[in-house]
């Protein structure tokens, strides 16, 4: 009994050997098994991990501000451009946040909290980086917010800030990667414009907005655009060898419809029958549209944005047309003869036509640079282009702040022929009292006009560009213009 006993401890001591020796001479498919394994669990957790962090990455890398109590500060003798940029700042704000910003300029006592707009005198605002075309500086040094910019790009830093920099949260504004070093970055529209501010000079030509600069303005804010051109003006009755020169309800009607027309018409080609005018195509689209004038609003180039007819003279019938268009809800703001309200009632409109991201289309006009040069008034001439220069200025810094957005700048005709002397420039004078075919300017801004740089293009295809933002479809004539 006690051999076998000692036999069966023999053998279970061997196989313990056996077992022993078996685990240590075969790593190579064991332990690489369960290195795999481990390896694999402990990717998992690091895995699991990293996604943990990432997910509270914006707690770690984002600066919470209260941004409702912040000031907006900008330079107290500031042009144009920063005092809008500005607005158009706290006007996205609201829009976006529903909290109201106030603007102050610089002469003000200095506070820790503010976002500065421009050159203003605070120490942050005192940068070394220069800048060029479409540039901007957009960086926080103690605690304030520093916006700045080449030339009409300071509404780029405004912009941006808010679209690109910047999160959304129930309790104010997540400021996210704004940079802390004074960097120069470059400004880029988005890549496919939705909405259109189309802006025309009536009787507006090259030489009507040099004089204006000769005598007090600054500088043309278009002349900043990255995209500058010639429109062709001449209407269907021009073409035909019916008329001189083209009255501004055949231009108008060029612009809103796609087609060249004959003097007189509104909203018709030139066989009479009604074209789709862009307002109305942007809103079928589902866009907001408006419309607004220092003319009348039965003056041939709004109504051309507003109804059809055979005649711009039949007021009556235009006005009756147009009382029919509001009545049935299909224009979102429209006022005419507006005056000095240019300004306050181009802000009102674009700020409820753009509400809530809300995709649009609005025409601007100022009617008074052609009655002045009807007039051969040349005060009259330079107080309109100023006035309207200043709106453009506006509209800018808005288009900046919506990236989104393509702004046209032109005239619908030259009107008066106006020259400057050659011996003395700041000598200007009429050789007309009507209308001509000069050329006119064309200044764009936004993605897509860069069609309209360097190049002179039929009025038509201003129509067609305003047109694309609402269709992929055809819009105008087709056919090439003879």
């Amino acid at each position: 009994m006690k051999k076998i006993l000692s036999f069966i401890l023999c053998i279970a001591l061997m196989l313990c050997m056996l077992a022993s020796c078996s685990s240590v001479e075969s790593p190579s498919e064991d332990t690489s098994s369960d290195q795999a394994s481990h390896d694999e669990s402990t990717s998992y957790e690091e895995s699991s991990t990293q996604d943990e962090e990432s997910s509270q990455e914006p707690e770690k890398q984002h600066e919470y501000i209260d941004i409702s109590k912040y000031t907006v500060v900008i330079p107290t003798e500031c042009d144009a451009s920063t005092k809008y940029a500005a607005e158009n700042l706290v006007r996205l704000v609201d829009d976006v946040m529903d909290i109201e910003l106030s603007i102050v300029t610089d002469d003000i006592p200095e506070t820790e909290l503010e976002l500065l707009v421009g050159e203003t005198n605070r120490e942050e605002s005192k940068t070394d980086t220069s800048l060029a075309e479409k540039q901007y500086l957009l960086f926080m040094e103690n605690g304030k917010i520093v916006m700045k910019g080449f030339g009409i790009y300071i509404g780029a830093a405004c912009g941006d800030f808010i679209n690109r920099y910047t999160l959304v949260s129930k309790n104010g504004l997540d400021v996210c990667n704004v940079p802390k070093a004074e960097t120069a970055l470059t400004f880029e529209f988005e890549s496919e414009y939705r909405n259109v501010i189309l802006m025309i000079g009536d009787g507006m030509g090259p030489v009507h907005i040099t004089m204006a600069e000769m005598n007090g303005l600054d500088s043309f804010v278009a002349r900043g655009f990255s995209s500058i051109g010639e429109s062709v003006t001449r209407s269907q009755s021009v073409i035909n060898g019916d008329e001189e020169y083209t009255d501004s309800a055949a231009s108008g009607t060029a612009m809103s419809t796609g087609y060249k027309t004959l003097n007189k018409y509104i909203g018709l080609d030139k066989d009479g029958n009604a074209k789709r005018n862009v307002r109305e195509l942007a809103y079928i689209s589902g866009a907001k549209t408006a419309v607004i004038t220092t003319d009348v609003i039965t003056g041939a180039t709004p109504s051309s944005f507003l109804c059809h007819h055979n005649s711009r003279e039949d007021t009556e019938i235009l006005q009756a047309k147009i009382n029919e268009v509001i009545a049935s809800q299909t224009i979102d703001y429209i006022a005419g003869d507006v005056g000095d309200e240019f300004i306050n009632h181009t802000k009102t409109a674009l700020n409820e036509i753009s509400s809530d991201g809300s995709r649009f289309f609005i025409m601007l006009e100022e009617g008074m640079i052609d009655k002045a040069s009807h007039s051969k008034d040349k005060n009259g001439v330079i107080e309109y282009v100023t006035r309207f220069d200043d709106v453009i200025a506006y509209a800018t810094q808005f288009t900046l702040c919506h990236p989104d957005t393509a702004l046209i700048v032109t005239a619908d005709h030259e009107t008066g022929a106006l020259e400057q002397a050659k011996k003395l420039p700041k000598y200007f004078y009429f050789n007309s009292w009507e209308h001509t075919n000069a050329d006119v300017p064309l200044f764009a801004l936004g993605a897509g006009t860069e069609i309209f740089n360097g190049v002179k293009t039929e009025n038509i295809n201003i129509g067609k560009f305003c047109a694309a933002a609402y269709t992929s479809e055809p819009f105008g004539q087709q056919t090439p213009v003879e």
